[in-house]
């Protein structure tokens, strides 16, 4: 379920569709991801988003991504050496004999290694991708500054909780459905606790008894703003 951030949806749509790539930021919870996946859907069958693990290693990253050419492709990997840099040239290889330029989305960017800021300068030089990088508060300001160099051109967005009109959008409709409903009272109680944290939200009206200890956790984040993401 997504409901709202409708300017931060059509920013990001149109950034995307002028060419630009994007890098995604704010406090842990803000849903930043199932932004990007709310948009992935919305632009389906114009353009294909291909998620990727950006806390992983290059070689992890180059290996998941290989997997996912090979099964949506003729493509068949011919007798090279089993090396990263071979899977990494693969990849971009089998991407532009694409018809439409995949947008890779760079998810939990916590740390930029020379060697995945290479990946990345690599890809972004060969073409093979548009980007979206989802970045966590925590990665430091030199590296931001190197993210962006690397992606240029590129719009940077930053996440913010959710207004109150949409924070009770959100509110009633994941409270649709419940047995006892509850009461309109109850409704603003969950918007005064949760203060338009988004993941406070979902986890302060999700059913009873499926997650207690989630549920203090969210009220102690949605007090302080979080800390990391989705």
């Amino acid at each position: 379920m997504f409901v709202g951030r409708e300017r931060e949806t059509k920013r990001l749509i149109g950034s995307l569709a002028s060419g630009r790539n994007v890098i995604l930021s704010g406090p842990y919870g803000m849903g930043r991801t199932s932004l990007v996946r709310h948009v992935a859907r919305v632009m389906q069958g114009s353009r294909e988003f291909w998620f990727a693990d950006f806390s992983e290693t290059p070689d992890r990253i180059c290996r998941g991504l290989e997997s996912r050419v090979s099964r949506a492709t003729i493509y068949r990997k011919k007798a090279v050496p089993d090396r990263y840099k071979s899977r990494r040239r693969r990849v971009a290889a089998a991407v532009s004999n694409g018809s439409a330029q995949p947008v890779l989305v760079l998810d939990n960017v916590a740390k930029l290694t020379a060697q995945k800021l290479n990946l990345i300068r690599y890809w972004s030089a060969e073409s093979s991708f548009q980007f979206v990088a989802v970045t966590e508060t925590f990665l430091g300001d030199d590296e931001l500054f190197a993210l962006r160099l690397a992606l240029l051109p590129a719009d940077v967005m930053k996440l913010g909780r959710l207004p109150a009109k949409e924070s009770m959008v959100l509110i009633r409709a994941r409270s649709e459905g419940r047995r006892p409903p509850l009461a309109e009272s109850e409704l603003k109680a969950v918007a005064m606790a949760a203060r338009g944290y988004p993941l406070g939200i979902v986890e302060l009206t999700a059913a009873p008894g499926t997650g207690d200890r989630s549920k203090h956790r969210a009220v102690r984040q949605a007090g302080d703003g979080g800390g990391a993401d989705d």
